[in-house]
């Protein structure tokens, strides 16, 4: 029993010394091999758990470039020069490339420019143009914008959805003749301009059979239609003042 006992000890020593061997000398000339020091991988970790890793290794570090994926994590580190497993002398600077969101955008105003022009400023920031809608305009040309789903001037970055509403242009709406017969002439001019008509010549003519001043005769048919915009200027014919 003595004799196993021994042995125990023994190995138990050796066990030890192999131990502090490995992490006093083995370990040091891994991490830093005829004065170099092999470089960590860090990609896939964060910037600030980065940064403690190349402290500790005696190691710089600067920002090599940005990119953007809106699947990963902010500072995230997706590339490093030079690669892990390098030696290198202290203090050497490793790049990093780390996943950085981009700075906010202002949305452009695209309002009254052409589909086409809208289409072009949007893909220029990066901005998804995800679906078009079109809708009637008496205000605004075919094929212009007359609406946006984020107003001009708001925050937006890289990446985001937007839609837009063109125009098919002038909905061609009408408007109709009133009837101004047996009217009397403060009453017509009324009809007139809130129909959307310009009176124009009034003229007199004798009549015994109705009040003064009453219509007889205008100079565009009752019902008849006419574009919402086009002047249309309507003469009358009323009774005089017998």
């Amino acid at each position: 029993m003595k004799l196993i006992r021994d042995y125990i000890i023994i190995f138990s020593g050796i066990g030890i010394l192999a131990a502090l061997i490995f992490n006093s000398v083995v370990l040091p000339l891994y991490v830093n091999w005829n004065n170099e020091i092999r470089v960590p991988s860090l990609t896939h970790a964060d910037l600030q758990k980065a940064v403690q890793i190349l402290k500790d290794r005696d190691l710089e570090w600067t920002i090599k470039d940005t990119i953007y994926r809106r699947d990963m994590p902010s500072q995230f580190i997706m590339d490093q020069y030079p690669e892990a497993g390098q030696m290198v002398k202290e203090n050497r600077r490793i790049q990093l490339t780390i996943n950085l969101p981009p700075a906010k955008l202002e949305m452009p105003d695209l309002i009254a420019i052409t589909e086409r022009q809208a289409t072009i400023t949007l893909d220029r920031i990066g901005l998804l143009l995800v679906e078009t809608f079109t809708d009637s305009s008496d205000l605004y040309e075919k094929t212009v914008v007359m609406n946006q789903s984020v107003a001009a001037g708001l925050p937006v970055a890289p990446g985001d959805s937007i839609t837009l509403t063109v125009s098919l242009g002038k909905r061609n709406l009408k408007k109709i003749m009133p009837t101004l017969l047996n009217k009397g002439v403060d009453e017509a001019v009324r009809l007139l301009e809130i129909n959307g008509f310009t009176v124009g010549n009034i003229q007199q003519t004798q009549n015994s059979q109705l009040l003064p001043n009453t219509v007889v005769n205008q100079s565009e048919a009752p019902g008849k239609e006419f574009p919402k915009e086009r002047v249309v200027t309507v003469d009358l014919m009323i009774t005089d003042g017998f």
